[in-house]
């Protein structure tokens, strides 16, 4: 998968939605021109970085660092806690201290138009 975030240490732009029913809908035709997207539910204190497998399954990552709740800054590589430079590599999982366990994957499913992630 080509890397679709720059390094240059502020979030990008994420696709905004709504929140309903502890839920976040998602169109699948956002993922046609990358598999890698950021979603930013409104009234939602973290974003959610969203995978699309080859597959055609989706993994969801929520953005919080797992050492300290800060929100995380997408890389080129994975995410960066800019608070104390805990690393997680795309699949969520911890490259660099003081985080210990991996993000928290979120719950998704998908019906014809759109994917859904729980939160």
């Amino acid at each position: 998968m080509a890397d679709v975030l720059d390094a240059c240490g502020t979030t990008m732009k994420g696709f905004k939605t709504t929140v309903n029913n502890n839920r976040v809908e998602v169109p699948l035709s956002l993922f046609a021109t990358s598999d890698l997207q950021i979603i930013s539910p409104k009234n939602y204190e973290y974003e959610i970085a969203v995978r699309k497998n080859a597959d055609n399954t989706y993994e969801a990552l929520l953005m919080r660092c797992t050492h300290q709740a800060n929100q995380l800054i997408p890389t080129g590589n994975g995410f960066l806690c800019s608070l104390h430079g805990s690393q997680f590599d795309k699949a969520g999982m911890v490259k660099k201290g003081p985080a210990e366990k991996r993000l928290l994957q979120l719950a998704t499913e998908t019906n014809d138009t759109n994917l859904i992630i729980h939160i």
